[in-house]
């Protein structure tokens, strides 16, 4: 039985996609790769992998049902202890949030505020479960040095040791009390110390404006969390710095405000994403939550990330995972999807009505859907966004992560990439769903193959 569904696989995959092995070898003929140098999709060629490397790029001939292989997504702040329901992670879900990563095209995550995860590398290994790399910041340090619980997960200040286990990556909480701000002497200090002590010091601002300004005047090389409204960039900075936006943290905060118009977007994930539709999709309560004294509103953010379109190309790409709504994967799809329509320039825009009213896209964003690109354009004269988003969600973030395939699908690289049957860069529904993924050579993600004559 084993061995029949084995061979019906290998037979469905055949059918639907080039020459695709279970195994860490593999041929596919007349496919579209990602030049990570032009930013956009090169000719066809023949692509070989050896041993999960990529051994042969070879000219081909066109065809007209092509494929598009996209270079493995880098996502570089995900918690994977936490279930994106407000609870833990229990042992038995591990296995699908891995697969809810894959399943977005992502090869490599950085888990940040975890407690150590070697564990969970043993875990994996032991139970073979498909993961994508997992890399792991050292333990975040906190300022101001507020009222730490027992068994806490942060350290205070930088005095905790290093680990040798985890990178170099040093998060270091900002958050200020009572528009108090920092000591910038001190933060300057303890910067230098990091960078000294071989760390890459990494500030996480939770979106405050006090926190972004001082970790942009103290030096900070890398800066998460949303960009506050007034926050004043000198050019220097602009040129500078490393931003991940994580905008899809306050988006969903937004969205609870709003139940109907919450759900009306859990089924546009659904058909993005086939985990989050399978698994996740009836997991969230919208009904009767309370809203937050400090609740941040998102719109306060929005226009922030329009005006610093020159920041753009220094963007890194962080979903924020394990926040409440956003699951392995599909936190991804909210997150570009909202740079997607942000970056938009406003001659692409159009109106959204329904029933003679504005649409919710356009009550939060202004008069106009999130329908960026049309669907009949020539793939050579595609939208500048979209291209930016993919180096950003490979080569940038990726490097910044340090993985093994640098965001490149290279002749000696390892062999992590997605696979498109339209061209990302043109499709209506944008750079996802994918198709299938391979990571080291290997199928680790592939849709359930359905019955002939069976709704897809």
């Amino acid at each position: 039985m084993k061995n029949r569904r084995l061979l019906f696989l290998s037979l469905f995959l055949s059918a639907f996609a080039p020459t695709i092995l279970l195994s860490q070898n593999l041929k596919m003929k007349s496919v579209r790769i990602w030049d990570s140098e032009k930013s956009n999709f090169g000719g066809f060629v023949d692509l070989e992998v050896v041993q999960g490397k990529i051994i042969s790029l070879k000219a081909s001939a066109p065809i007209v049902q092509t494929k598009y292989l996209l270079p493995g997504f880098c996502d570089a702040s995900v918690t994977l202890g936490s279930n994106a329901r407000g609870g833990k992670t229990g042992r038995e879900e591990i296995s699908t949030y891995l697969s809810g990563f894959l399943a977005a095209g992502f090869s490599h995550i950085e888990s940040v505020g975890d407690p150590n995860a070697s564990n969970l590398q043993t875990e994996i290994s032991k139970s073979k479960w498909l993961s994508p790399i997992i890399t792991q910041s050292q333990k975040p340090a906190l300022y101001p040095e507020l009222a730490l619980r027992k068994e806490t997960l942060y350290q205070s200040g930088l005095s905790g040791s290093p680990d040798s286990k985890r990178n170099r990556h040093l998060p270091i909480f900002l958050k200020e009390v009572e528009n108090r701000g920092f000591s910038q002497t001190e933060l300057f200090a303890k910067r230098r110390e990091g960078e000294e002590r071989g760390y890459l010091p990494v500030a996480y601002t939770f979106a405050d404006k006090t926190s972004w300004e001082d970790a942009l005047d103290t030096g900070f090389a890398v800066i998460f969390h949303p960009m506050p409204e007034g926050t004043n960039l000198y050019r220097a900075q602009k040129r500078d710095f490393r931003w991940a936006p994580m905008l899809s943290i306050m988006y969903l905060q937004e969205l609870k405000s709003n139940p109907e118009l919450g759900k009306e977007e859990v089924q546009i994930w659904s058909r993005l994403h086939s985990v989050f539709g399978s698994r996740w999709k009836d997991s969230l309560s919208w009904e009767g939550d309370e809203e937050s004294s400090e609740k941040i509103s998102f719109s306060q953010y929005k226009s922030t990330f329009q005006a610093e379109a020159e920041v753009g190309k220094n963007l890194l790409f962080a979903s924020g995972a394990g926040h409440w709504g956003l699951f392995p994967g599909q936190a991804a799809i909210v997150e570009i999807r909202l740079w997607e329509t942000l970056l938009a320039k406003p001659e692409e825009r159009k109106a959204e009505f329904v029933n003679g009213q504005p649409g919710f896209w356009a009550s939060l964003f202004g008069s106009f859907s999130p329908s960026i690109l049309s669907t009949n354009r020539d793939p050579e004269s595609v939208s500048q966004i979209r291209r930016e988003i993919i180096q950003t969600l490979t080569l940038r973030t990726c490097s910044y992560m340090g993985a093994d395939h640098e965001g490149k699908i290279r002749v000696g690289g390892p062999a992590h990439f997605s696979i498109h049957d339209e061209n990302p860069l043109k499709r209506a529904s944008g750079i996802f769903p994918i198709e299938s993924m391979v990571l080291g050579g290997k199928l680790v993600y592939t849709p359930k193959p359905t019955k002939e004559g069976t709704a897809k």
